[in-house]
């Protein structure tokens, strides 16, 4: 299975020299197994490239078929859906799935996306593509094309966000964005079976743990959590993820320094465009 980050900001994205290396698009992951099936995680700005790439092949011919994971709808992570390319091509199939959010429906929030008074496109039904949205329970095990994906709730801030553990191909990814747990130096048990014995883990580590008193109660990790579920997980890697716009290029290096010192679980901070075989 191979893994490619096309985006890896949190809350909105960057630009300038010192946001080069790590990037500034907002989130999104995007998993190939070994028969060429592909699976996208979050459709943050970074979808966008994605997307550009896609039309080279089947997606350019309207013949092309993605299923998409959303942790959540929060705007960094869906801010790519007005302007993902295959969505425009007849004949090409795209699925959506992901848990409805607090009052209202998956459907209805990303359809409230495309409304007049935020996009041009003025509702899903204008999508060219065949779109599909499907609910997805927390705590549920779902089969896509050549990949398996069990789920669960973790906590991030005043609502619950959606966890994921991919299996493709015998290798296991963990996708553990936008979570705070209670108590960051004990993460909840579901976090840990999320990325037990993981081939990777990729992991919310938006605050560095020097800046986190600061922080507490935003809903999000400071890098030493990602630690935590890491080494109780038995998890063969640690990618920390989801960068603050506030860290530069030699910020996020930091982090990864201290935080690589305190455990024997490799550590690297994910960076767009950066390929990774499982």
């Amino acid at each position: 299975m191979k893994l490619r980050f096309w985006g890896v900001r949190g809350s909105f994205a960057m630009s300038g020299r010192e946001f080069l290396r790590y990037g500034g698009n907002t989130t999104s992951v995007e998993l190939v197994n070994d028969a060429g099936q592909r699976l996208l995680i979050d459709l943050g700005t970074g979808a966008t490239e994605l997307g550009k790439t896609l039309m080279a092949g089947d997606f350019g011919k309207g013949q092309g078929s993605l299923p998409i994971l959303l942790s959540h709808t929060h705007l960094d992570h869906i801010q790519g859906l007005p302007f993902f390319t295959p969505f425009f091509v007849p004949g090409n199939r795209i699925f959506i799935h992901g848990a409805d959010p607090g009052t209202s429906t998956l459907e209805r929030t990303l359809q409230n996306q495309l409304a007049p008074h935020y996009s041009p496109l003025n509702g899903l039904e204008n999508l060219a593509a065949g779109v599909t949205i499907e609910t997805i329970t927390a705590g549920s095990e779902i089969t896509l094309p050549g990949f398996t994906v069990k789920t669960t709730a973790v906590p991030h801030g005043s609502m619950w966000t959606t966890a994921f553990r991919i299996t493709a191909d015998g290798k296991t990814v963990a996708y553990l964005s936008d979570v705070e747990y209670p108590n960051v130096d004990d993460p909840m048990p579901e976090a840990i079976d999320v990325a037990r014995d993981a081939d990777l883990l990729i992991h919310d580590a938006m605050h560095a743990d020097e800046d986190y008193d600061l922080r507490r109660g935003w809903g999000h990790s400071p890098a030493r959590a990602g630690v935590v579920v890491a080494e109780r997980a038995g998890a063969k890697k640690l990618a920390l993820f989801h960068h603050s716009p506030d860290a530069t290029d030699d910020m996020i290096d930091e982090v990864v320094s201290r935080t690589a010192a305190r455990t024997a679980v490799p550590v690297f901070a994910a960076a767009e465009g950066s390929y990774l075989d499982v």
